[in-house]
């Protein structure tokens, strides 16, 4: 079978299973198995592929059809400036997170030394990315899953963080050191357990439920662990938290009623409320 027809059939199956841009999927997972970029696509439509090659193709797209997310499927997602590895056992890292990459590192002294704490910390992503930016800070990643904490190990040694990174399988702050850390950052599940049902297959058939579950009214998990969060953090440290597109208010208020004084609020590119910014003040002791 020749490069063009493997790419139409791929097309053509992915269209039935309602995948959005269905040909430009089928491209990326056929470059994907075959190592070979989309430009040979384009030139080289009559190149034959082997039968062997057809067969690791058709698993791939297969699998895409059935709704599996890609990046589960290449074990990898692009996150800020970064690429990560990613399994099942972690969230895929979303771009509107991005936004705590981008206002922890604004306006801030790269040279400084900082100890930054990651709960929930998945695959890693938003820790070492700051980490890999802030080239004096030290930071510790919290999960309760011992299987996303074996793909965060995997992210910090492929990117040589080893030695400024921590990695801890816990209950989100508790057990840690007291008025420690300068940065806390957290995206905790926030999807209330009776929307869990109508999320689209791609996200509830194959991400794991214990990073979206917020339970009864998507902050119980984030009012649970404010607490600790408060007591890891430095006096005048900032935490930053992500939070569903209709949970600010709600959030906000949990947040004061936990000594945190809020300091920004941060919109999504759709103007919703998505990032709370906060800082711990001395006088709050």
């Amino acid at each position: 079978m020749i490069l063009s027809k493997i790419l139409d059939e791929g097309s053509q199956l992915l269209k039935k299973s309602n995948i959005g841009d269905p040909n430009r999927e089928a491209k990326l997972l056929i470059c994907h198995a075959l190592k070979i970029n989309e430009h040979e696509i384009i030139s080289k439509p009559n190149k034959i592929i082997s039968e062997k090659e057809i067969q690791i193709i058709n698993k791939l797209l297969v699998k895409r059809a059935k709704k599996e997310p890609y990046a589960y499927i290449i074990n990898k997602k692009y996150f800020f400036d970064m690429q990560f590895y990613v399994n099942k056992n972690v969230l895929i890292p979303r771009p509107e997170t991005e936004n705590i990459i981008e206002n922890v590192l604004k306006n801030r002294d790269k040279n400084k030394a900082l100890n930054i704490l990651d709960l929930g910390t998945g695959s890693g992503a938003i820790l070492l990315t700051l980490l890999n930016h802030l080239p004096y800070a030290y930071g510790v990643g919290v999960d309760i899953s011992f299987e996303a904490l074996r793909v965060a190990k995997k992210n910090t040694d492929k990117y040589n963080l080893s030695n400024r990174c921590s990695l801890i399988n816990g209950n989100w702050g508790k057990s840690l050191k007291s008025n420690y850390f300068d940065i806390l950052i957290c995206n905790p599940p926030y999807i209330d357990e009776n929307s869990l049902h109508n999320l689209d297959n791609e996200v509830k058939k194959y991400e794991p439920i214990i990073a979206l579950n917020g339970g009864k009214d998507g902050l119980e998990k984030f009012s649970n662990l404010l607490p600790s969060a408060y007591n890891c953090l430095k006096n005048n440290g900032h935490a930053y938290f992500e939070i569903g597109f209709d949970q600010s208010n709600k959030a906000q208020s949990l947040l004061k009623k936990n000594k945190f004084e809020i300091k920004n609020i941060i919109k999504d590119i759709s103007g919703f409320e998505r990032i709370i910014k906060t800082v711990k003040k001395k006088n709050n002791i």
